[in-house]
């Protein structure tokens, strides 16, 4: 257990291409998986590595994230010193709407919470990114490195643009590229970050003395500029930041691949989760299901293809699926014929309904809206 780091996770706008997902929550807080939150796997990575103390920066629809990590006790973060923190987004005063310009501002919405860590180093990450990180592999590098600061990099590259960072011969980077999609020079950033809490808050000092307003391109720039050296730390698994629907749908099929799930679960980095006791789920003699994700607690009468189902779902008889994703208590009932649909939690899908969505535009049902 390594007691000197602290976590923080960050939990932003959310993009309003996760369209209907994101009408009553952040995209911290939505579901994914079967049963989990897609904060789960910043968090869990985090505690796997021994982090003991987390605050979680919030920003506007937060109330289902509130729900779903109450004290932090399904993590091991319920304690009376220390543990959990939940962050509000009004630290600031021209952040009363519960809205921050970008991660600098929502730091330093929290700097005096910062200032008060007892930790020497900080652990930060992102409520949107999929993916289990080996935080304490990073850790022992970062030490052994004697670096102030490491960044956690991608050996893939997202499509979307991004900032890269562009190693030395060293091991370290003294120089970064901006606004780059897809393959180039360097390597990806996750935008996780191990950092002494001195190095973080002179940075962020220095952004809000000099009126700039981004963290990398502004504050780790600057940074490197005056001669400093970025560690980097290569994460070698899955990893999937969700931006839109698109985003979402394909992460959740993905799930459905063998080698996908051995590096979202390995067995000495578990996943961790609200808990939410349920029987098995129940498979009638009509039923037929081929190559799906299915949680505790359904009750199956009809066929599934290609599906991730979560916790309470409800399928009818001779309902067909394919490539859907059904959310939580959501019923499907009998004669449905769906394909690329998501339906939010509670959603009802009537008798002989019919849905035709595509990979690249999935229908989204919203949630406790009947079709």
């Amino acid at each position: 257990m390594n007691k000197d780091y602290h976590g923080i996770i960050y939990t932003l706008d959310s993009d309003s291409a996760l369209r209907e997902l994101v009408a009553h929550r952040n995209t911290a807080s939505i579901p994914f998986g079967g049963r989990y939150r897609m904060i789960d796997f910043a968090l869990s990575s985090m505690v796997n590595a021994g982090v003991r103390d987390v605050g979680v920066i919030m920003e506007r629809d937060y109330q289902s994230l509130l729900d779903h990590l109450s004290n932090g006790k399904d993590w091991g973060l319920s304690r009376r010193s220390g543990g959990l923190r939940l962050l509000p987004p009004f630290g600031l005063r021209e952040a009363h709407s519960g809205s921050f310009s970008g991660f600098l501002e929502a730091l330093q919405s929290v700097q005096s919470y910062i200032e008060d860590i007892p930790h020497e180093n900080i652990v930060i990450s992102s409520g949107d990114l999929l993916a289990n990180f080996d935080i304490a592999a990073a850790m022992e590098q970062h030490e052994r490195s004697g670096a102030d600061i490491t960044a956690v990099c991608a050996d893939a590259a997202p499509y979307f643009p991004h900032h890269r960072f562009i190693p030395g011969e060293d091991g370290f980077s003294s120089e970064m590229v901006f606004s780059s999609g897809g393959k180039g020079e360097g390597l990806a950033a996750t935008e996780v970050y191990l950092m002494k809490k001195e190095l973080l808050l002179s940075i962020m000092d220095y952004c809000a003395k000099s009126g700039k307003e981004h963290f990398h391109r502004d504050g780790i720039a600057h940074y490197i500029a005056g001669g400093g050296k970025v560690g980097i730390y290569v994460h070698e698994g899955y990893l999937c930041r969700v931006a839109s629907a698109q985003d979402y749908f394909e992460a959740s099929m993905d799930m459905l691949e063998p080698e996908i799930m051995l590096q979202f679960f390995p067995e000495d980095r578990p996943i961790r989760t609200k808990e939410r006791a349920e029987v098995s789920t129940y498979y009638s003699d009509e039923a037929k299901v081929r190559n799906c994700l299915v949680a505790d607690g359904c009750y199956i009468e009809g066929e599934l293809e290609d599906c991730v189902l979560f916790r309470g779902v409800r399928i009818g008889k001779g309902a067909k699926l394919k490539n859907c994703v059904i959310l939580q208590d959501a019923v499907v009932e009998k004669g449905a014929d769906l394909r690329c649909v998501i339906a939010d939690k509670d959603a009802v899908i009537s008798e002989n309904c019919f849905l035709v969505g595509s990979r690249r535009l999935p229908i989204i049902v919203p949630k406790g809206e009947t079709v």
